[in-house]
């Protein structure tokens, strides 16, 4: 039996990176998911990989930024499931640049990917959680919310902002059965690491040298078995915490 058999589970940014990582893995350990994201394509694909493990989800094509298209998510879960039992919010742009050269578009998508969208996935399933009166949600934030990052500024304050919230709601809702917690995750190897990082292994070095990690840059997998601790009833007595999953970044500095 999975550690996450037969529970019920939405994982926004399932196309790509630790999305598709939590959901493969999540699959893997027996739930029953609700894969979010933008590629129909490659939700297709994740949904079928997923099959032919005998494992049961669907896909919802769904752009966060788009708040107006959020409750169908819910929708489509209780519709193919009957309930929520975990909401794993992962879905996230970076924008990489000196702090001067940032500006007010970069803002507000960064603030509405990373930051608005978390509050109104939360907004949407406390409810169905609260009258099960049991639920989960893990909130993918980034170890920027707590350590200096250069080039990173907008996103490390929207994360910050998501620990944050995510506490206070925590506070909120435990004493209804609903934990909240978050994972703060260091350099992983995805599509948002900045391409002169992903695309030299001299830079890869360098960045290992200079934080003193534990001699390479992390995996998605990384921060999907972390994913699925807080998700399952191991995590029972875990709520409000920020899980640091990089690689000895923070130890370092």
């Amino acid at each position: 039996m999975g550690r996450l058999e037969d529970k019920i589970a939405i994982v926004t940014g399932a196309t790509s990176g630790i999305g598709e990582a939590v959901a493969t893995m999540y699959a893997k350990e027996g739930a029953k998911l609700v894969a979010v994201g933008r590629n129909e394509t490659k939700g297709a694909e994740l949904v079928n990989r997923i099959a032919d493990n005998g494992g049961k989800s669907v896909f919802v094509k769904c752009d966060l930024r788009n708040i107006d298209d959020i409750p169908g998510i819910k929708d489509e879960a209780i519709k193919q499931f009957g309930r929520i039992d975990i909401l794993f919010n992962s879905a996230g742009v970076l924008v990489h640049k000196p702090f001067l050269e940032q500006n007010m578009e970069d803002l507000n998508l960064i603030f509405e990917t990373n930051f608005r969208a978390y509050v109104m996935t939360m907004q949407t399933v406390i409810p169905v959680m609260v009258e099960q009166g049991k639920g989960t949600i893990v909130n993918v934030a980034s170890i920027s919310s707590v350590w200096p990052e250069l080039n990173s500024y907008f996103y490390g304050a929207m994360k910050a902002g998501i620990t944050n919230l995510s506490r206070n709601v925590a506070k909120e809702f435990s004493r209804k059965g609903i934990r909240i917690n978050c994972i703060l995750p260091g350099p992983i190897n995805t599509n948002m690491t900045p391409d002169f990082i992903k695309n030299s292994r001299e830079a890869q070095q360098a960045l290992i040298d200079e934080v003193g990690m534990l001699g390479r840059l992390g995996e998605p997998e990384d921060i999907a078995y972390a994913a699925v601790y807080l998700g399952s009833d191991e995590s029972s007595f875990v709520t409000g915490i920020d899980l640091i999953v990089d690689g000895g970044v923070c130890i370092s500095n």
